[in-house]
Protein backbone atom coordinates (compact mmCIF):
# COMPACT_ATOMS: atom_id res chain seq x y z
CA UNK A 1 0.00 0.00 0.00
CA UNK A 2 1.11 3.48 -1.09
CA UNK A 3 1.33 6.46 0.45
CA UNK A 4 -1.98 8.25 -1.56
CA UNK A 5 -3.64 4.34 -0.43
CA UNK A 6 -2.92 4.79 3.20
CA UNK A 7 -4.12 8.52 3.44
CA UNK A 8 -7.67 7.48 1.34
CA UNK A 9 -7.75 4.74 3.63
CA UNK A 10 -7.49 6.72 7.24
CA UNK A 11 -9.83 9.83 5.66
CA UNK A 12 -12.27 7.14 4.11
CA UNK A 13 -15.75 7.95 6.54
CA UNK A 14 -13.78 10.47 8.25
CA UNK A 15 -16.89 12.80 10.04
CA UNK A 16 -17.81 9.35 11.07
CA UNK A 17 -14.55 8.00 12.69
CA UNK A 18 -14.35 11.60 14.40
CA UNK A 19 -17.85 11.83 15.71
CA UNK A 20 -16.71 8.00 17.46
CA UNK A 21 -13.70 9.68 18.62
CA UNK A 22 -15.10 12.78 20.50
CA UNK A 23 -17.78 9.97 21.26
CA UNK A 24 -15.04 7.58 23.35
CA UNK A 25 -13.63 11.14 24.48
CA UNK A 26 -17.28 12.45 26.17
CA UNK A 27 -17.71 9.10 27.18
CA UNK A 28 -14.49 8.60 29.24
CA UNK A 29 -15.12 11.90 30.41
CA UNK A 30 -19.10 11.55 32.14
CA UNK A 31 -17.37 8.32 33.47
CA UNK A 32 -14.74 9.98 35.00
CA UNK A 33 -16.62 12.83 36.75
CA UNK A 34 -19.54 10.13 37.63
CA UNK A 35 -17.04 8.82 40.08
CA UNK A 36 -16.08 11.81 41.94
CA UNK A 37 -16.46 12.50 44.80
CA UNK A 38 -17.52 14.85 46.72
CA UNK A 39 -16.60 17.16 50.40
CA UNK A 40 -17.42 20.08 52.34
CA UNK A 41 -16.03 22.40 55.26
CA UNK A 42 -16.15 25.82 55.95
CA UNK A 43 -13.10 28.37 56.67
CA UNK A 44 -12.63 31.89 57.56
CA UNK A 45 -13.93 34.72 55.03
CA UNK A 46 -11.02 36.95 54.74
CA UNK A 47 -10.54 40.69 53.93
CA UNK A 48 -7.63 41.76 52.03
CA UNK A 49 -6.66 45.43 51.22
CA UNK A 50 -8.60 46.66 53.81
CA UNK A 51 -6.34 50.09 53.93
CA UNK A 52 -8.93 52.82 52.52
CA UNK A 53 -11.91 51.09 52.89
CA UNK A 54 -13.51 48.13 55.50
CA UNK A 55 -17.08 46.45 56.26
CA UNK A 56 -19.14 48.53 57.83
CA UNK A 57 -22.09 46.28 57.87
CA UNK A 58 -22.33 42.58 59.35
CA UNK A 59 -20.98 40.19 56.92
CA UNK A 60 -20.46 35.88 57.37
CA UNK A 61 -17.01 35.57 59.32
CA UNK A 62 -17.29 31.97 57.03
CA UNK A 63 -18.32 30.09 54.23
CA UNK A 64 -18.63 26.95 52.76
CA UNK A 65 -16.37 25.32 50.35
CA UNK A 66 -17.28 22.44 48.50
CA UNK A 67 -14.82 20.35 46.88
CA UNK A 68 -15.14 17.62 43.54
CA UNK A 69 -12.50 15.52 42.80
CA UNK A 70 -10.69 11.74 43.16
CA UNK A 71 -11.44 10.60 46.20
CA UNK A 72 -7.94 9.79 47.29
CA UNK A 73 -6.99 13.19 46.72
CA UNK A 74 -10.02 15.12 48.13
CA UNK A 75 -9.42 13.38 51.14
CA UNK A 76 -5.96 15.21 51.84
CA UNK A 77 -6.99 18.73 51.36
CA UNK A 78 -7.61 20.23 54.88
CA UNK A 79 -9.18 23.42 56.28
CA UNK A 80 -6.10 25.59 56.14
CA UNK A 81 -5.78 24.25 52.51
CA UNK A 82 -8.54 26.71 51.16
CA UNK A 83 -8.69 30.63 51.83
CA UNK A 84 -11.59 32.36 51.09
CA UNK A 85 -11.52 36.27 50.52
CA UNK A 86 -12.67 39.67 49.47
CA UNK A 87 -10.58 42.27 48.08
CA UNK A 88 -11.74 46.04 48.64
CA UNK A 89 -8.60 47.15 46.34
CA UNK A 90 -11.19 48.57 43.38
CA UNK A 91 -13.17 50.27 46.20
CA UNK A 92 -12.81 54.04 46.60
CA UNK A 93 -16.17 55.47 47.99
CA UNK A 94 -17.89 55.11 51.25
CA UNK A 95 -21.12 52.85 49.22
CA UNK A 96 -22.77 49.42 49.64
CA UNK A 97 -21.28 47.16 47.06
CA UNK A 98 -21.66 42.81 45.92
CA UNK A 99 -18.35 41.77 46.17
CA UNK A 100 -17.48 38.75 44.41
CA UNK A 101 -15.61 35.74 47.03
CA UNK A 102 -12.68 34.39 46.07
CA UNK A 103 -10.58 31.49 46.73
CA UNK A 104 -6.79 30.52 46.82
CA UNK A 105 -5.17 27.51 46.81
CA UNK A 106 -2.47 26.48 48.96
CA UNK A 107 -0.71 23.54 50.54
CA UNK A 108 -2.12 20.37 49.97
CA UNK A 109 -4.70 21.82 47.08
CA UNK A 110 -2.33 22.71 44.96
CA UNK A 111 -1.68 20.69 41.55
CA UNK A 112 -4.84 18.36 42.34
CA UNK A 113 -6.61 17.28 39.11
CA UNK A 114 -9.47 17.59 38.19
CA UNK A 115 -10.42 19.68 41.34
CA UNK A 116 -13.87 21.74 41.63
CA UNK A 117 -13.95 24.09 44.20
CA UNK A 118 -17.55 25.81 45.38
CA UNK A 119 -17.81 28.08 47.92
CA UNK A 120 -20.95 29.51 48.91
CA UNK A 121 -22.32 32.18 49.28
CA UNK A 122 -20.77 33.01 46.00
CA UNK A 123 -20.76 37.14 46.84
CA UNK A 124 -21.94 39.16 49.65
CA UNK A 125 -23.86 42.33 49.93
CA UNK A 126 -21.91 45.16 52.15
CA UNK A 127 -21.65 48.27 53.19
CA UNK A 128 -17.99 49.75 52.82
CA UNK A 129 -16.70 53.04 54.76
CA UNK A 130 -13.15 55.04 55.22
CA UNK A 131 -11.22 53.22 58.12
CA UNK A 132 -10.04 55.62 60.82
CA UNK A 133 -9.07 55.00 64.58
CA UNK A 134 -9.11 57.28 67.71
CA UNK A 135 -8.20 56.83 71.21
CA UNK A 136 -11.46 55.71 73.70
CA UNK A 137 -11.49 56.07 77.48
CA UNK A 138 -11.90 53.04 79.65
CA UNK A 139 -14.52 52.72 82.06
CA UNK A 140 -14.68 50.75 84.61
CA UNK A 141 -17.81 48.40 85.37
CA UNK A 142 -18.55 47.47 88.72
CA UNK A 143 -20.94 45.04 90.98
CA UNK A 144 -21.34 45.26 94.82
CA UNK A 145 -21.37 47.77 97.83
CA UNK A 146 -17.80 48.56 99.58
CA UNK A 147 -17.94 47.68 103.75
CA UNK A 148 -19.86 50.05 105.62
CA UNK A 149 -18.53 52.75 107.29
CA UNK A 150 -16.18 52.74 103.84
CA UNK A 151 -15.96 54.81 100.75
CA UNK A 152 -13.89 54.78 97.37
CA UNK A 153 -11.85 58.10 97.61
CA UNK A 154 -9.97 57.75 94.45
CA UNK A 155 -9.16 55.43 91.29
CA UNK A 156 -6.97 54.67 89.03
CA UNK A 157 -7.03 53.12 85.56
CA UNK A 158 -3.72 51.97 83.65
CA UNK A 159 -3.87 52.88 80.57
CA UNK A 160 -6.60 55.15 80.70
CA UNK A 161 -7.43 54.71 76.72
CA UNK A 162 -7.17 52.48 73.96
CA UNK A 163 -6.59 52.69 69.86
CA UNK A 164 -10.11 51.75 68.03
CA UNK A 165 -10.18 50.94 64.47
CA UNK A 166 -13.20 50.64 62.55
CA UNK A 167 -15.46 51.97 60.00
CA UNK A 168 -15.98 55.91 60.30
CA UNK A 169 -19.82 56.34 61.90
CA UNK A 170 -19.06 52.68 64.46
CA UNK A 171 -15.92 54.64 65.74
CA UNK A 172 -16.96 57.85 65.62
CA UNK A 173 -20.61 56.77 68.10
CA UNK A 174 -18.03 55.14 70.05
CA UNK A 175 -18.05 56.67 73.27
CA UNK A 176 -16.12 54.48 75.78
CA UNK A 177 -15.16 50.76 76.15
CA UNK A 178 -16.15 49.28 79.45
CA UNK A 179 -14.10 46.80 81.52
CA UNK A 180 -15.39 43.61 82.82
CA UNK A 181 -17.10 43.44 85.96
CA UNK A 182 -14.91 44.26 89.44
CA UNK A 183 -16.45 43.15 92.61
CA UNK A 184 -16.87 45.84 95.19
CA UNK A 185 -18.78 43.89 98.01
CA UNK A 186 -17.38 44.00 101.30
CA UNK A 187 -14.04 45.33 100.10
CA UNK A 188 -12.61 48.05 103.14
CA UNK A 189 -9.20 48.44 102.10
CA UNK A 190 -6.95 49.78 98.72
CA UNK A 191 -6.96 46.94 95.83
CA UNK A 192 -5.10 47.17 92.52
CA UNK A 193 -6.49 44.13 89.84
CA UNK A 194 -6.03 43.11 86.42
CA UNK A 195 -9.01 43.29 84.28
CA UNK A 196 -10.04 42.28 80.65
CA UNK A 197 -11.31 45.21 77.98
CA UNK A 198 -15.00 44.71 76.60
CA UNK A 199 -15.29 45.29 72.41
CA UNK A 200 -18.78 44.29 72.10
CA UNK A 201 -18.62 45.78 67.87
CA UNK A 202 -17.04 42.78 65.41
CA UNK A 203 -16.20 45.62 62.94
CA UNK A 204 -14.16 47.21 65.29
CA UNK A 205 -10.28 46.32 65.81
CA UNK A 206 -8.22 47.47 69.26
CA UNK A 207 -4.34 48.50 69.34
CA UNK A 208 -2.97 47.67 72.14
CA UNK A 209 -3.27 45.12 74.98
CA UNK A 210 -7.28 44.32 76.00
CA UNK A 211 -6.15 44.22 79.77
CA UNK A 212 -5.68 47.13 82.10
CA UNK A 213 -4.65 47.60 85.71
CA UNK A 214 -7.24 48.75 88.05
CA UNK A 215 -6.34 50.35 91.62
CA UNK A 216 -8.90 51.48 93.64
CA UNK A 217 -8.16 53.73 96.88
CA UNK A 218 -10.75 52.95 100.15
CA UNK A 219 -10.98 54.42 103.14
CA UNK A 220 -12.53 54.90 106.46
CA UNK A 221 -15.85 57.26 106.43
CA UNK A 222 -14.99 60.39 108.65
CA UNK A 223 -17.61 61.32 110.96
CA UNK A 224 -17.28 65.02 109.56
CA UNK A 225 -18.14 63.14 105.74
CA UNK A 226 -20.87 61.00 108.41
CA UNK A 227 -22.36 63.97 109.34
CA UNK A 228 -22.40 65.59 106.04
CA UNK A 229 -24.27 62.92 104.21
CA UNK A 230 -26.54 62.54 106.79
CA UNK A 231 -27.57 66.14 106.51
CA UNK A 232 -27.67 66.28 102.81
CA UNK A 233 -30.16 63.54 102.76
CA UNK A 234 -32.27 65.48 105.38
Amino acid sequence: MNSREFFLKITEKWPVKILSVAAAILISVFYKMGTLETCSFSVPLRIESADVLVPASSYPQAVKIGLRGENNSISTVLEEDIEAYINLSKYSLEDSYRIPIQIRKKGRALGIEPLEITVEPADIFVRLENRISRAVKISPSFRGSIAEGYEMTSQLINPSTITAQGPRRNVEALQEFNTGTIDLEGRYEDFSIMINIINNDPLIVTHGSMMIEYHGTIQPITKEIRRNNEAGEQ
